[in-house]
């Protein structure tokens, strides 16, 4: 404590960032302040106990601070120290699910259209959140009709492009550019309208097709103004049915909130161009519930964690409540919104709390809506909690059947897959109280072992898992070896070998399903139907799967390789734009010498090897 009382004379009266942290340096607690003297100090000698002293304090050994220029820069700066630490006792949003982003390449000089699941910082410009992926490429799909813009993966160039059309040219959903069918500058001005489509803005959009259908139509060009009769259908279809219609056509992002114990949910209603177009759902956690204002804290740590993410952000904020610092976060928003928009929208963001009126009742549906997600998300808990505390039991059960020395929380399956002595492989996996852990899954390709030794293989691989330079502080409760008495001695050799003889471990033999453990001669053998024998089946099974697909992977790259080297004149890139733009070995036998040429790589006279090569029978 004494180390905190030095700290605490320490701080300067200075706007910034302080950073509260524990033992072995561990971040625990990121906040901002105008005083960071006052603001720290009032955690240890305020007369009223802050919300967070009962909890945290008592873990706290040091105190970090940054001093910053103004309260803006100590919004961002504290924002960007979250993401990278997380800390334990900062409230944090999650997602209910991961939502969709479209991500448009306009770094590019014929932009892409593509869904994905998150932002990255690589020159694009991404559109969303959206709240569901299929409704999102079906939106997509429907507005290329409309706007035709490219859906691939080609690299392009602004001019120059000779690649073959596909399907979608054909049909009227691209323009071609990969053929150099349409021009940099045509091709712009139809991302242009996807954009401001997908921000929200179809009333131009529309606005724009009625002009061009009209002119056509003067001209007598009914063919044309047929077709943009059609796209302007097909844009209507595509906006959702609308619950809110405003006539002043002003963007707003509605929040409403909802908690339940420490869980809490925010609805976030979007209304664009007056018109509510979507709702999307979070979850926060690390709520303080008996503080007075976790309203108030909670809104401020959502929309500062959200709006930080955002690719757009609307002029008008409608909340339930006041939160922390409301001018301060106004600034920023606008900073960010002015960011996003490149300097297209320079108004202020303004944060509302209203009264009454129809915002007063689009807050309260927004509210509603949170509190009955809310409550059948609790509904959903329940039953993973039930399911979950199933798991736990057996997991007892199988540590007074094996008589471990605790409960194996941490399970690691081992298997070992091959045909004959080709490319044989390995797998492990990993399941944290019975569920699986696919982030620690690992692969291994059998460096050692030649011809077929499925012992040896294993040996190597217990090796290598296990070996000093690869062990981690995350040891197994258990191991499980896909196999019988002769398959666990050897992986027990390697374990003493490597000072792990404690590690517990057991094998499981596919014929009978009879469990092997060390240094036991018999078995242990379990009903079919014994729940316990089902847990280790399914986590021996998933082994198997994971190492058979690993080996089926490797077998179908090393089958493309061997057919396509074998080739005169085909060599590794010709093979790699061969598979690039026909997908697989056996549309490239189907491929005529017209379609190979369509390649650059390729000339004529390495089309006609690669035509006569598949077309001929083989002796």
């Amino acid at each position: 404590m004494s180390q905190i009382t030095h700290k605490l004379t320490q701080l300067p009266p200075k706007t910034g960032v302080y950073l509260m942290k524990g033992a072995e340096n561990v971040v625990l607690y990121i906040g901002k302040a105008n005083s960071l003297r006052d603001r720290v100090r009032s955690y240890f000698t305020g007369s009223k106990p802050h919300a967070l002293t009962a909890l945290m304090l008592p873990y706290v050994r040091d105190i970090d601070f940054f001093i910053t220029s103004n309260e803006v820069e100590a919004l961002i700066l504290e924002n960007n120290l979250i993401k990278k630490y997380q800390p334990l006792y900062n409230i944090r949003l999650k997602d209910d699910k991961g939502y969709p982003y479209l991500r448009v390449t306009t770094n590019s000089p014929f932009p892409a259209l593509k869904v994905v699941n998150r932002i990255s910082e690589d020159g694009a410009h991404y559109l969303g959140p959206f709240v569901k992926s299929n409704a999102l490429r079906k939106t997509v799909k429907d507005l290329t009709k409309v706007f035709p813009v490219r859906t691939c993966d080609l690299d392009l160039k602004p001019s120059g492009n000779n690649h073959r059309v596909c399907l979608d040219y054909h049909i009227g959903r691209c323009g071609g550019p990969c053929a150099d069918f349409v021009t940099p500058e045509e091709y712009e001005k139809i991302v242009k309208d996807v954009m401001r489509f997908f921000n929200g803005n179809t009333t131009s959009v529309i606005k724009s097709l009625v002009q061009k259908m009209e002119t056509a139509v003067a001209h007598l060009d009914f063919e044309n103004a047929a077709k943009y009769r059609d796209q302007i259908t097909t844009i209507q279809q595509a906006i959702n049915p609308q619950n809110v219609e405003d006539p002043m056509a002003e963007d707003e992002d509605i929040l409403g909130i909802a908690r339940s114990g420490k869980r809490m949910c925010v609805i976030l209603m979007l209304v664009r161009d007056g018109s509510l177009v979507d709702r999307e759902t979070y979850f926060l956690s690390n709520i303080i519930t008996h503080s007075d204002t976790w309203l108030s804290e909670s809104l401020t740590a959502f929309i500062q964690q959200h709006y930080s993410e955002a690719a757009f952000i609307p002029k008008f904020i409608i909340l339930p409540t006041e939160i922390d610092s409301p001018n301060t976060i106004q600034d920023w928003l606008t900073v960010r919104r002015n960011q996003l928009t490149k300097g297209k929208l320079t108004s202020q963001v303004k944060l509302q709390v209203p009264k009454r009126g129809r915002k007063r009742q689009l807050i309260n549906l927004a509210q509603k809506n949170a509190q009955l997600i809310l409550e059948k998300k609790d509904a959903t808990v329940v039953d993973e909690q039930s399911r979950l505390s199933d798991k736990i039991d057996l997991l007892g059960d199988l540590q007074e059947l094996l008589n471990l020395p605790k409960i194996p929380k941490r399970i690691e399956g081992f298997d070992i897959s091959n045909l004959g002595d080709q490319l044989p492989v390995a797998s492990m996996v990993v399941a944290i109280e019975g569920q699986p852990k696919y982030s620690e899954y690992r692969r291994f390709r059998i460096k050692t072992v030649k011809g077929q030794n499925d012992v040896k293989m294993m040996q190597e691989v217990i090796r290598r898992r296990f070996n000093k330079s690869f062990r981690d502080h995350n040891l197994p409760d258990l191991i499980l070896i896909d196999g019988g008495k002769g398959q666990l001695n050897a992986a027990c050799q390697v374990l003493d070998e490597l000072e792990l003889v404690d590690l517990p471990i057991i094998g499981l033999a596919k014929k009978n399903e009879h469990i092997f453990i060390p240094n036991r001669s018999m078995p242990i053998v379990l009903r079919h139907n014994n729940p316990t024998l089902h847990l280790i089946q399914r986590l021996r099974n998933e082994a198997h799967r994971f190492a058979l697909n690993y080996h089926r992977k490797l077998r179908r790259l090393a089958l493309k390789k061997s057919v396509l080297t074998q080739i005169p004149m085909v060599g590794e890139k010709r093979k790699q734009a061969l598979l690039s733009h026909f997908g697989s070995i056996e549309q490239i036998r189907k491929a005529s010498i017209d379609d190979l040429l369509s390649i650059s790589q390729i000339d004529l006279k390495v089309a006609e090897n690669i035509y006569h090569y598949f077309q001929e029978p083989k002796a």
